[in-house]
């Protein structure tokens, strides 16, 4: 039987998976771990700070299926907690791999460096976080834990985290070989559910097709593909699975976001007798902070948690077999003598783009969908703030974005991340001043790496959002940083725009440019886009209720 190394052995699942680059920041307890990566052949991409380290793995996880997060103990891995949140309540496959104590020190008293509590403080933080955790620490359940660990954050598309005790590092195990689990699933329930389905679609006449994330998560994009044309239905996307159907389809009619969102577009969906949220959770943002009104009698929900038609629910069912059937059956029964019809319905106008002398954020989105339209070039990412609701209105086919958990501090790292997994799209990252603030440096970590996005700052000197949910108060006001300066300090290029022909101009001259181009975006504090304005008059009532 042969043996090999345990840090080998994770590297190997790693590499299997795909994965060409990790993510992270060196440290004592993490270091035996990374010089055994330089064998590898694996490439890791040194941040300046662990949230970046999160974020820029967690959108590498998007696009290849598994992202890497390489940390010290506490003080490294305590600071990633906020990314790795994100990436659960986002549904992407973000690994966490900590250093650790030695396991000889676990039996004494916890006066190590960058220990808490106790020698499992930093696990159990994890475990509120990920859906699968472990600590190496037995020999003999080494490998069965790495195997476990790995498959089921590929399984669920959720973080997992795996700490890493120093002393283990070189253990040698045995190399048996994996064992693939098998899912059980209640065949009889999938058929009926399936067939339930199918009757609903018998029936109704006006239904449209709503697609959300887990369809990107779990490669199931040619199959909600194919669920639209084989019956014609309308599609929709939510505002976290924007991009993932693709926005030049004959089918596709909007991004639903509930009386947030197009008004038309809220009005075909709400007004449909038969609606399929097809890898959709319908959180908090998904349904506009609850407005969405999708009657429950009208909503069909195939998701990984549930598939429920209507007042039914089907218990253990798997996401993926579920679709794959439903799109056999569709096409078999349905599709032969039913097709329906699919409204045209514009996207929403951003008012202000005429005749205004200075820079609106309607301007930029406009100028930005002439470079983007039928061009396969770029991926866009944003950060949260209203560079993420307009860039709803971009038309992308890869879009990456917060937009569940809206955490600042996304889009910079996540860009580095993104180029990383598709090197063959140059991403354009439209962020806020006020996220740039918290991690626009890592510009200097994407230049180092010689990578080239294009960075949109909205520099409007305020915590925007904010200031419009409540009112104006001194602490959302921001510093207006040289942002050109800033990027020309790192080895980037940059110019301000503050009029519509200047950030023609400066994205012009950003798109034939081969380095790191930033974009100071100066636009009016009072100047937002209408899908943030519904939003923030929404969100101020419940604010100013608490105050008062």
């Amino acid at each position: 039987m042969s043996k090999k190394k345990l840090a080998d052995y994770i590297f190997e699942r790693i590499e299997e998976t795909g994965v060409k680059h990790t993510f992270g920041i060196p440290g004592d307890f993490i270091l035996p771990f990374y010089a055994a990566q330089m064998k590898s052949g694996l490439e890791t991409v040194v941040m300046t700070h662990e949230p970046s380290v999160g974020y820029a793995a967690d959108a590498y996880a998007r696009l290849k299926g598994l992202g890497v997060a390489l940390v010290t103990y506490g003080a490294g891995g305590l600071n990633m907690v906020n990314p790795v949140g994100l990436a659960y309540a986002e549904e992407s496959p973000l690994l966490t791999i900590s250093g650790g104590p030695e396991t000889r020190f676990r039996t004494q008293k916890p006066h190590l460096h960058h220990c808490v509590k106790n020698f499992r403080t930093q696990h159990d933080v994890y475990a509120q976080v990920c859906q699968s955790t472990t600590i190496l620490d037995h020999p003999a359940m080494a490998k069965q834990e790495v195997d476990r660990v790995f498959d089921d954050t590929l399984k669920h598309s959720r973080p997992g985290y795996i700490e890493l005790p120093r002393d283990m590092v070189s253990f040698e195990i045995n190399d048996e070989g994996k064992h693939d689990k098998v899912q059980i699933e209640d065949e009889k329930a999938r058929h009926e559910a399936v067939l339930d389905i199918v009757e609903r679609l018998k029936k109704c006449s006006r239904p449209v097709l709503m697609v959300g994330v887990q369809v990107r998560r779990f490669g199931l994009m040619d199959s909600a593909v194919a669920l639209a044309q084989a019956l014609n239905l309308p599609v929709v996307t939510s505002i976290l699975g924007k991009a993932t159907f693709p926005e030049t389809h004959p089918n596709f009619i909007g991004n639903y976001f509930g009386q947030f969102g197009n008004p038309k577009v809220k009005e075909y969906v709400e007004e449909a007798d038969c609606i399929i949220a097809l890898g959709a959770v319908l959180t908090e943002m998904e349904t506009a902070g609850y407005t969405a009104k999708l009657p429950p009698e009208n909503l069909i929900q195939i998701n990984t948690a549930e598939v429920t038609v209507g007042y039914h629910r089907y218990d253990g069912l798997h996401f993926q077999t579920v679709i794959h059937e439903l799109v056999e059956a569709v096409s078999s029964k349905l599709a032969p003598t039913m097709r329906f019809s699919v409204p045209v319905i514009e996207r929403e106008s951003l008012a202000g783009v005429k005749n205004r002398k200075e820079l609106t954020v309607a301007s930029m989105i406009e100028s930005l969908n002439d470079l983007l339209e039928g061009n396969d070039d770029y991926s866009v990412v944003t950060d949260t703030g209203d560079c993420m609701y307009a860039g709803m209105s971009l038309k992308t086919d890869i879009f990456l974005s917060p937009g569940y958990y809206v955490s600042m501090g996304f889009g910079v790292p996540a860009a580095i991340g993104a180029q990383l997994a598709m090197p063959e799209r140059r991403p354009i990252v439209l962020v806020g001043d006020g996220a740039f603030q918290m991690t626009g440096l890592e510009i200097s970590t994407a230049v180092k790496h010689g990578l080239n996005p294009i960075v949109i700052v909205f520099n409007n000197a305020s915590y925007a959002m904010l200031r419009f949910i409540d009112q104006k108060r001194d602490y959302f006001n921001l510093p207006r940083w040289d942002y050109v300066k800033l990027a020309q300090s790192v080895g980037a290029s940059g110019m301000k725009a503050d009029t519509p022909e200047s950030f023609k101009e400066a994205l012009k001259t950003a798109g034939s440019s081969d380095k790191l181009f930033l974009i100071d975006a100066v636009i009016d504090s009072e100047d937002i886009s209408p899908t943030l304005r519904r939003l923030t008059d929404h969100f101020s009532k419940k604010v100013k209720a608490a105050i008062s």
